[in-house]
């Protein structure tokens, strides 16, 4: 299969979806405290490294309703980091 664009690839978007990932679960265990925000950090690695055009988060981005500051500081953190530059 070559490398080179065609123009199917062109009219051609890829999509990843991740669902329920709610951030900030069990953010207070110091075994899986790190859980969720590294499953973030992998979704948003993976979008990147494969030149994803969007990502649809379906189902519940955070845990709670009114999410901590450190899960809000955090979130915020790696969207600007993979979505920013």
């Amino acid at each position: 299969m070559s490398s080179e664009k065609t123009i199917e690839d062109e009219d051609t978007f890829k999509i990843l979806i991740a669902t329920d990932i709610h951030l900030g679960y069990l953010e207070k265990d110091a075994i899986r405290g790190q859980d969720t925000y590294n499953t973030l950090n992998e979704i948003l690695d993976c979008a990147k490294k494969n030149k994803v055009d969007f990502i649809l988060l379906g189902g519940d981005l955070f845990h709670e309703n009114k999410p901590s500051r450190r899960c809000l500081h955090s979130s915020i953190s790696m969207l600007r980091k993979y979505c920013m530059g």
